[in-house]
């Protein structure tokens, strides 16, 4: 396994986060493309207030309509629990807490709209996808990924699941040195982590549905062969699902035949039909 799957599956997780919050003010981050009907959903809630885009007054303004969207949560609200269930599926979004101006603590989510990565150089950064923060908090080092906010909570796969990622500020950062921060460089580990994280999302989602049942230990081969699987062409959920069940018993690469079939120009449907694994 690798360490950036083990440092995540080791993180200390929670049922509740907004139960830890305090005196600290409670926000959440959800994506506005993964869940296309947030908005109507949230304006039924009582408890939710000055919902931002988060997007809006900067450089990716002219996208406000994919946006993804800054709540600020009552928290004896019971709409919390509402919200968190619209984090959690289809992994689209995270919860905090921050000690600071409630506008402080929105300037730093749309400060960490740009980072640098070295495969892309400036790119949008969808930080607010579970799957990333968490690769960002295990793969980058120093305090400006948290800026003024103290925790991030990131959701299980399933509603099964009910424990939440608990991410925690390490160290205060003052606010005249924000500037020379960002944006964030990010070092060559963080997107083949966050590549390793979402498979864990989806095998972790896919099982649950299927009532189906894999160790973590593993975790390596099976992932392993799903990204052998992509990389011949079958990278459909329908597809990838079906097997799943079969792929810790072998790694595919080590089969000649196994491997002709991936290597043939069979449409993807057709080589499910033809691994017998």
């Amino acid at each position: 396994m690798s360490t950036w799957l083990s440092e995540f599956l080791k993180r200390p997780v929670t049922a509740e986060p907004w139960s830890h919050a305090g005196k600290h003010q409670v926000y959440c981050l959800i994506d506005n493309v993964r869940q296309p009907r947030v908005l109507e959903q949230l304006y039924q809630l009582t408890g939710v207030s000055h919902i931002e885009q988060v997007f809006q007054g900067t450089a990716f303004a002219e996208l406000n309509e994919v946006s993804p969207l800054w709540l600020h949560l009552d928290v004896q609200s019971p709409a919390l629990s509402e919200v968190a269930r619209l984090c959690q599926a289809r992994r689209s979004g995270v919860l905090l807490t921050s000690s600071t101006d409630p506008s402080k603590a929105l300037q730093h989510a749309r400060r960490l709209l740009q980072m640098h990565s070295p495969t892309h150089g400036a790119a949008l950064a969808r930080f607010y996808d579970p799957a990333f923060w968490s690769a960002l908090a295990l793969t980058t080092a120093g305090p400006f990924l948290f800026g003024p906010w103290d925790s991030v909570y990131t959701p299980p796969a399933h509603p099964d699941d009910r424990m939440w990622r608990v991410w925690e500020q390490a160290e205060v950062v003052s606010e005249v040195s924000y500037d020379a921060g960002y944006p964030l460089h990010l070092p060559d580990s963080t997107l083949p982590a966050a590549d390793e994280i979402r498979w864990w999302y989806w095998v972790r989602a896919y099982q649950a549905e299927t009532a189906g049942s894999l160790a973590d230990e593993q975790l390596p081969r099976v992932l392993a062969n799903l990204r052998l699987l992509v990389e011949h062409g079958v990278d459909e959920g329908r597809h990838l699902g079906p097997l799943l069940p079969h792929l810790s018993q072998c790694l595919l690469k080590e089969h000649p035949r196994l491997m002709e079939v991936l290597r043939s120009e069979l449409p993807a449907f057709e080589k499910i039909q033809r691994l017998e694994i």
